[in-house]
């Protein structure tokens, strides 16, 4: 195979999101529950109109289930304070906005 030919790691992963229907960013616990709503609905003991194309859909769901979590596993978090800070949880983006009441 030559170089040119390969998919990019960036090319997997925008095909792995699409194909969970993910947004652009998407926290582990989204690319789960999306995971198993999609499995929900396209496994074939829960598709029975048509088992070729949900045998088919669910292995696309599932190969892009592994792409992400493969790459999300490998991920280096940082825990350094102005990393941790640029994302705020819900309830630090609350207190710095609105303190209390």
């Amino acid at each position: 195979m030559k170089a040119r030919d390969r998919e990019s790691t960036f090319d997997r992963l925008e095909r792995a999101r699409r194909t969970l229907e993910l947004p652009d960013r998407a926290s582990i616990r989204q690319i789960r529950a999306k995971y198993h709503e999609l499995s929900g609905i396209w496994h074939p003991d829960h598709c029975r109109d048509r088992p070729e194309v949900c045998h088919e859909m669910q292995q696309k769901i599932n190969e892009a289930y592994t792409v992400l979590m493969d790459y999300c596993s490998s991920y280096q978090y940082s825990f350094r304070r102005e990393d941790v800070e640029v994302y705020p949880s819900g309830e630090d983006f609350w207190w710095e906005h609105f303190g209390e009441f």
